[in-house]
């Protein structure tokens, strides 16, 4: 896993809160970072998945920076996002006034954010955590929503040796047949060895586009 210090021992849920939105800031907004591991550009599989969609609603959790979320707000979608990193969301908010687009970015915790119901015609899940969400998704989605999921393979733990308690990432076909036994058509779902968005390291990655039917 990219190095970050660890969070002090016996820390309240309150201290690790603060140290996630440090560390997601830094992750997002520290130059080296932003020029050697993070890809600041939107996700081509959701640059792909939107191109023919008309715009609608979309919301994108865990936003970041704003990367997926300004991309789709330029494409003409009314986009919501939320993440824990305030830095990061006033970076968005600051792009989204200088590219002239409207943006809605909320400090929020995704495990609490209410979605909403019926209320999305795009979901963004990229690189967001290490939960499929397939109910609050189906919850959210409008009947013939879309939603874009794309992480790493669990493949990734061998190479950082990740420990046991902190095992990120999805098995080979989890996300697929966890939707579709949702009763998600399965428009897209792949698994290619590729540079990741996030540490631009090479890993196998787990990709799907799914439809609320």
């Amino acid at each position: 896993m990219p190095s970050y210090p660890p969070p002090p021992p016996d820390a309240t849920a309150e201290q690790l809160r603060d140290y996630e939105r440090a560390r997601w800031n830094h992750f997002l907004l520290d130059p080296a970072w932003r020029s050697t591991r993070f890809n600041p550009q939107p996700n081509a599989l959701l640059v792909e998945a939107v191109r023919r969609l008309r715009p609608g609603a979309a919301l994108d959790i865990n936003m970041g920076e704003g990367r997926n979320a300004l991309h789709l707000a330029q494409l003409g979608w009314q986009v919501t996002g939320i993440d824990l990193a305030d830095q990061a969301l006033a970076f968005a908010r600051q792009q989204a006034q200088q590219l002239g687009v409207p943006l809605t970015a909320l400090e929020h915790d995704a495990a609490t954010y209410d979605w909403g119901r019926s209320h999305w015609n795009l979901l963004v899940l990229c690189y967001a955590d290490d939960t499929a969400h397939v109910a609050q998704v189906q919850a959210a989605l409008k009947p013939g929503g879309l939603l874009v999921f794309e992480n790493f393979h669990a493949e990734v733990n061998r190479a950082w040796n990740t420990p046991s308690d902190q095992q990120i990432g999805f098995a080979t076909h989890e996300l697929r047949d966890l939707y579709a036994a949702a009763g998600f058509r399965i428009l897209r779902y792949e698994e290619p060895i590729q540079a990741a968005d996030f540490t631009r390291e090479t890993h196998r990655l787990v990709q799907l586009v799914a439809q609320k039917r």
